[in-house]
């Protein structure tokens, strides 16, 4: 069985009849392949956004079919589902799969309000195209097949959602980037000069790669190998719930993050910190087996430096990048956001938030369209004296108005016109006052007044159709207006959003600074406040070690990351309250892995043994009784550091020894 062939042509709707047609041929179940419907804003006969080359793009893969707005676009919409139409200058991709006619946001609408938005638009059409191909097995059906050659290639180089690929054999061809990972960006997966194997669509010269794709579990493998416990890593938010974020360390790979290990605040609305789709720094916790565990409050952006992301694929760039700084959005210049060519353009100049109206006309909005404003052309001068309406009724005639004998010329329409206006039932005629002399003369009397009476409807009906027309042409301008102010608010709202977005970041990381500043406040004379639940501070520390266990050790991992015993060193307690500039949320966090045995497995505490002088070769501190003394640290990057020392007994237990600065090398 041969496959359909998909039409090569732009196919151009032209009546209300092949618009209802083509309503119904895209709900019928089973249609071979997308197709892509591009209106014509109101009032054009073209599209802004460029069909021939949609089609140039998809050939093979979909049908690209233009159709005007007005008549033959609402025969089109009155065919469809709800919210599922298209016409106004907005263009839709309708799937095989008909999932579009319940969800109809599975289909999204692209609107385009000027010529300008030709390659946005096209660019949106053509990876819906893609995406539908996918899925219909258009696109990528060869990668099951068993007996399909392999074929290898270089990249070549990546623009947009396509990489061009040097093949072996001395060929060329493209990789799709709904082919690979359809939520990456495909110059996050690919690089140039990377090589890859796939199987090649002869036809469409597409390589699919999926077979190099490495799957979900081998994904959360990569991630436990490169990211280490302890380390700043990136991921990117997937969803924002009520009490968590859920991140991706790698596609599918994801991780819940608690609302206690994002904010010690429990007002702060995590949709206030987070969207969809953002970068974030996070550093790796404990979990269990090969589990991963993700923790954000514990992070500083301006002295924790996350580590590279993980790589895709062999070869390729990281998959994630840290995020940068958010700008300000800069307007260089006013850009038109309304449809052009009809009405006043809605144009926004730089730097203001509201729309100012150009017109392009000089006569007042409210005087009536013209015929040469609705169809293009000028009327006749009016002969004799007579009105263009008068014209447009007499002219149906086949000659000149006969003249009865006795020189009385017969009633011509606008005489019929005239009289009815006048509230008449009849016009008289002018042999009215005259005997029937004549044979035959009251019947062609009484065929002059049917026929002047049916002109008269003519005339009538032809004045209906004008104010038809008239009101029609009104509608397609209130259309094309609202379709402007569409453009405009949509234009807000992208703004709104982008804003909204750096506004969420920018109030994560003011957070985070305050945070920071707050263990510093130590350097300042200020003190942090505390909860007591102890007088006595040993009492009240061990209180707080246990609570800080039960937060941050895994309930499955507890058994095998008991806290090990410990004891306090004389100087302890004393140190934790001379040394400032650290919280003492972080000393007992650090305590916590120090005693489950996390620390020496965690870069950022940097544990090593304590020696007797800063350099390299000076002995270690052991005592008499085989206690080894280790220091780990509280703080990175920062000046005179604080560092944890304890000794290391015979036999598994602790004894914290004291809290210090970087310089302080004593135990």
């Amino acid at each position: 069985m041969t496959e359909p062939r998909v039409p090569t042509r732009v196919r151009r709707v032209a009546s209300e009849d092949q618009a209802r047609d083509l309503a119904a041929a895209l709900q019928r179940p089973g249609r071979s392949s997308p197709v892509v419907v591009i209106s014509t804003p109101a009032g054009h006969d073209v599209p802004f956004v460029d069909p021939q080359r949609v089609l140039d793009d998809v050939a093979g893969l979909a049908e690209v079919v233009v159709i005007p707005t007005g008549d033959v676009s609402w025969a089109f919409s009155s065919g469809m589902p709800p919210d599922t139409q298209v016409y106004g200058g907005a263009s839709r991709v309708y799937g095989t799969d008909l999932e579009w006619v319940v969800h109809p946001r599975r289909s999204p609408l692209h609107f385009a309000y000027s010529a300008d938005e030709d390659v946005r638009v096209r660019d949106r059409l053509v990876g819906d195209v893609m995406r539908f191909a996918v899925r219909a097995g258009i696109v990528g059906s060869a990668r099951s097949a068993p007996d399909a050659a392999p074929t290898h290639g270089k990249v070549l180089g990546v623009l947009g959602t396509r990489a061009l690929i040097s093949a072996d054999d001395g060929g060329q061809a493209t990789i799709a980037e709904e082919l690979v990972f359809p939520d990456v960006a495909l110059s996050r997966v690919l690089a140039p000069g990377m090589r890859v194997t796939g199987v090649l669509d002869p036809a469409r010269r597409l390589l699919d790669i999926r077979c190099m794709l490495p799957d979900v579990d081998a994904l959360r493998r990569a991630v436990n190998a490169a990211y280490r416990v302890g380390q700043v890593v990136l991921g990117r938010v997937e969803a924002v719930e009520h009490d968590a974020v859920r991140i991706a360390l790698a596609p599918g790979v994801l991780v819940r993050v608690r609302r206690a290990e994002i904010t010690g605040n429990d007002r702060d609305l995590l949709s206030d910190l987070f969207t969809a789709g953002e970068v974030v720094a996070a550093r790796r916790m404990p979990a269990p087996l090969d589990g991963l565990a993700l923790r954000l409050d514990d992070v500083d952006e301006s002295e924790d430096q996350p580590v590279p992301a993980i790589a895709l694929l062999d070869g390729g760039p990281p998959w994630l990048e840290p995020p940068l700084p958010p700008a300000e959005p800069v307007e260089t210049g006013s850009r038109v956001v309304g449809p052009v060519g009809t009405g006043s353009p809605v144009v926004e100049p730089a730097g203001t938030g509201s729309p100012v109206v150009e017109p392009v006309e000089t006569k007042p909005d409210d005087a009536p369209p013209t015929p040469a404003d609705l169809f293009g052309v000028r009327p006749a001068e009016p002969r004799s004296g007579r009105t263009p309406a008068e014209h447009s009724a007499a002219d149906l005639d086949t000659g000149p108005v006969p003249t009865p004998p006795g020189g009385q010329r017969a009633p011509t329409p606008g005489d019929v016109a005239a009289w009815h206006a006048g509230g008449h039932e009849a016009l008289p005629s002018p042999a009215a006052s005259e005997s029937p002399a004549e044979p035959g003369g009251k019947a062609a009397r009484d065929l002059s007044l049917s026929l002047d009476a049916a002109k008269a409807q003519v005339t009538a009906l032809a004045k209906e159709l004008l104010d038809d027309k008239v009101k029609r042409h009104q509608v397609e301008l209130e259309v094309d207006r609202l379709l402007g102010r569409v453009g405009e608010l949509t234009e807000r709202l992208e703004r709104s959003e982008r804003r909204a977005e750096q506004q969420a970041t920018a109030l994560r990381k003011a957070r985070q600074e305050a945070a920071r500043l707050r263990r510093r406040l130590g350097d300042a004379g200020g003190e942090e406040p505390e909860d007591r639940y102890f007088v006595d501070d040993e009492e009240q520390l061990r209180f707080e070690v246990l609570a800080e266990w039960a937060r941050a050790i895994p309930a499955a991992e507890k058994p095998g990351r008991p806290l090990a015993e410990y004891t306090l060193g004389p100087r302890f307690l004393a140190s934790l309250a001379d040394v400032e500039g650290v919280s003492r949320d972080r000393v007992v966090w650090t305590l916590v892995m120090v005693l489950t045995g996390h620390a020496p497995e965690m870069n950022g505490l940097q544990v090593h043994r304590l020696r007797t002088g800063s350099g390299g070769d000076d002995p270690v501190r052991q005592r008499d009784d085989g206690a080894a003394c280790w220091r780990v640290s509280l703080q990175v990057n920062t000046p005179s550091a604080r560092r944890l020392h304890y000794w290391r007994l015979p036999g598994g237990a602790y004894e914290l020894s004291r809290v210090v600065v970087h310089d302080d090398v004593e135990p």
